[in-house]
């Protein structure tokens, strides 16, 4: 455990003195800003604009972060040749692997508190005569940003395969290609449903099957922003446990074939 901790905590550090991350911290509050502006031109909404405009800020400049900084996890100490120094003491690339991916996680979990913060400290702004009304859209929205949070830990597995066979710019191109898919899974059945190609259909349907339900994550996110999730009934609850146990299981997957790979690595 030692060596992991000593490798997150490095990654960590490394992240974070990387000024793009402040700069799309910036750009976030600026958007959930402009949720306000837009507020103002609607009647009895503004709250609702403010928080959906403010996640899906988070969101987006959250996986734009986990996109570039994992594909980056292994080629800069590649790049740099730190990677002899830290396979030259007992360290396991699953150790490694890990390591790397709980610094880069932790990074992202302060940038999300950070932001998400800001997004309740507006909230709290739009309607400063009502305490009582911002105050019952916190949970909602606490439970929104462990969503977005659990789709960036996804993302950070992803970016970390790739960055363990390709170079930096493939290993964004396919990440960005991975989570496209895994938000479009619907229309992957819907495409398998229409083929009249036999083979063309099965290997649609065989993607949706393999590839991750990211767009049933966002949809759960829009209900809970609208605080129905939990109160509707019909096993919402199970629901939120089945979603976080689903991606969990692809992030270990994930991770599990980035150490394999990484172990059979050349160094050069």
């Amino acid at each position: 455990m030692q060596i992991i901790a000593a490798i997150a905590l490095n990654t960590f550090r490394e992240v974070l003195r990387d000024k793009i991350i402040y700069a799309f911290f910036v750009f976030a509050c600026l958007i959930s800003l402009f949720g306000i502006l837009l507020g103002t031109l609607s009647v009895g909404q503004d709250i609702r604009i403010v928080e959906d405009l403010g996640l899906a800020a988070i969101s987006l400049i959250g996986g734009i972060i986990a996109v570039f900084s994992g594909a980056n996890l292994v080629f800069k100490e590649l790049e740099r040749r730190t990677i002899y120094l830290i396979f030259s003491k007992p360290v396991k690339s699953w150790q490694f692997i890990l390591g790397k991916y709980l610094g880069l996680a932790s990074c992202l979990l302060i940038i999300i508190l950070m932001m998400g913060g800001f997004l309740a400290a507006l909230v709290g702004s739009v309607d400063p005569t009502s305490p009582t009304n911002a105050l019952a859209h916190l949970p909602w929205l606490a439970l929104s940003l462990a969503l977005v949070y659990l789709e960036l830990l996804f993302i950070i597995a992803s970016a970390s395969l790739f960055s363990t066979f390709s170079t930096p710019i493939m290993s964004v191109l396919f990440t960005l290609c991975f989570w496209l898919v895994g938000h479009s899974c619907a229309s992957l059945q819907d495409l398998a449903k229409m083929s009249t190609n036999p083979a063309v259909a099965k290997f649609f349907a065989a993607l949706y099957w393999l590839m991750p339900d990211l767009q049933s994550l966002t949809r759960v996110r829009s209900e809970l922003m609208y605080g129905r999730a939990l109160t509707t009934g019909g096993g919402q609850g199970e629901l939120l446990i089945y979603l976080t146990t689903y991606i969990l299981a692809y992030v270990i997957i994930l991770l599990v074939l980035s150490a394999l790979i990484n172990e059979r690595r050349e160094l050069p």
